[in-house]
């Protein structure tokens, strides 16, 4: 098998991507899409794939599929080779972002072995009917989960002061659907006090939340103290979006100094109301686990996996970090072993 990897959406394709997804709006979702790679043998479309993207830091990588003529492991094993040649195409493609991709348990072994890690901290949005088969337990936690979280580091703009809780008891709430009221250097700060005082860069700041199609802000008055954004494959009709198939919410970010008020939930519940699309995905770290494990609205996800493609290869995380990122490589539920 000789394969082609392209990345022009050409309108012969039209068919194929029919075929391939049994959905005749396919090839409208590609032409939204970020990036777009398609297999090729024989000048004939034998596989796809899609990344749905802000162009900066992240990426969601979905809707991966081959060809495929029968459960034959030789069939198979072809259907694999296609589906590898478009991920190592996406990979050279997204050097220096963190990608998701949103899976199934097909290619759960395909994904490890590409080097992907599978998401322990994955949710998902649904507004429809679900395959439970895809999602964990309302309240479901991994073993690692029940034992006491480590301390978060404390800085002297996250520390909860006293003048802090009377700015809590105080605060006023309100909810904009887009970041126009407010500066990105706003943006930057919330962003840099919520995630433990990491400086964030307020240019990557602006470029990502410029190029992403849905936003939420919240305000205490006029002070900007919690943001969320989100990426979709969502298209335009006039001034209103049309609905889409999947997006991803990233940046969910509350002042420390405004936590506990359930500013975060109605941020993401907001933000996800906003977004025309079926499925929303998103990945966070495992100190929010409790958090939306609380919102039922949210399920999480069995078959979300993450690959930081780093310039020069790909490096180790420390050992404490991946435990409490992914499953141990080729660890498998009882379910999965049928």
């Amino acid at each position: 098998m000789t394969i082609t990897i392209t990345d022009k959406l050409k309108t012969a394709y039209r068919e194929g991507l029919t075929r391939l997804y049994g959905s005749e709006d396919a090839y409208t979702l590609f032409e939204r899409s970020f990036i777009t790679l398609f297999a090729e043998e024989r000048e004939e479309l034998v596989g796809a794939v899609r990344i749905i993207s802000e162009g900066v830091e992240t990426a969601l990588l979905v809707d991966l599929e081959a060809e495929n003529e029968g459960k034959r492991e030789a069939a198979l094993t072809a259907q694999n080779e296609i589906k590898r040649a478009l991920l190592s195409e996406a990979e050279k493609r997204l050097t220096g972002r963190r990608v998701m991709a949103y899976g199934s348990r097909r290619d759960l072994d395909l994904f490890e072995e590409m080097g992907f890690g599978r998401c322990k901290n994955a949710w998902t949005f649904y507004r429809e009917s679900f395959d439970e088969t895809e999602f964990l337990p309302a309240g479901f936690r991994y073993e690692n989960e029940f034992l006491p979280a480590p301390p978060r580091p404390v800085t002297q703009e996250a520390s909860h002061s006293g003048a802090d809780a009377e700015k809590r008891a105080q605060a006023h709430i309100t909810y904009r659907s887009s970041v126009s009221e407010t500066t990105y250097e706003a943006i930057n700060e919330v962003l840099t006090k919520a995630f433990w005082g990491h400086p964030h860069d307020v240019e990557k700041t602006t470029e990502a939340f410029k190029n992403s199609q849905f936003a939420v802000a919240a305000y205490d008055g006029g002070r900007l103290v919690g943001v969320a954004r989100a990426v979709a494959d969502t298209g335009r009709e006039d001034e209103r979006a049309t609905e889409g198939k999947y997006a991803t919410i990233l940046n969910v970010a509350v002042d420390p100094g405004y936590q506990g008020l359930s500013i975060g939930k109605n941020l993401v519940l907001n933000l996800s109301g906003l977004i025309p699309a079926k499925t929303i995905v998103l990945n966070t770290h495992p100190g929010a686990v409790g958090f939306y494990n609380k919102i039922r609205e949210y399920r999480r996800n069995l078959y979300v996996f993450e690959k930081h493609i780093h310039e020069g290869g790909q490096r180790e995380m420390p050992p404490e970090r991946r435990i409490s990122m992914f499953t141990p490589k080729g660890f498998k539920f009882p379910q999965e072993y049928i």
